[in-house]
């Protein structure tokens, strides 16, 4: 709904423009730096709000790719901190279970230095 909105506010804009634009045929002296010529109005609002729209056209497009990015960018680090995650578990217990073993083999090793061993009662 939003965007029909839009679109029906952008065609009457340039509708407006249109028509200010074939109502205004005098011709007006322009002067831009070292370009100077008397050209008609109509032919100048015409080519200005074209630069216009399209200058805004890009603008836009690089926005939405900056976001696109800016996105892509967010959805790759919470993947790969997802997969740091997910490998940390499975780190934590490899590690506990190695220590599990290195703990049975000290106590073994404590009781056989003790004389606690089966063999020795």
């Amino acid at each position: 709904m939003l965007q029909k909105i839009r679109w029906f506010l952008s065609l009457a804009a340039v509708l407006v423009v249109v028509i200010v634009a074939f109502q205004n045929q005098d011709a007006v002296p322009l002067t831009i730096l070292f370009f100077s010529g008397e050209y008609p109005l109509t032919l100048l609002l015409l080519g200005f709000s074209g630069v216009s729209f399209v200058l805004g056209c890009l603008m836009t497009a690089w926005r939405i790719r900056s976001r696109h990015k800016a996105q892509a960018t967010r959805e790759s680090e919470a993947k790969k901190a997802l997969a740091s995650e997910s490998k940390k578990p499975e780190a934590s217990a490899k590690e506990a279970s190695s220590t599990k073993k290195k703990g049975i083999a000290g106590n073994e090793s404590a009781e056989a230095s003790i004389g606690l061993d089966q063999e020795a009662t």
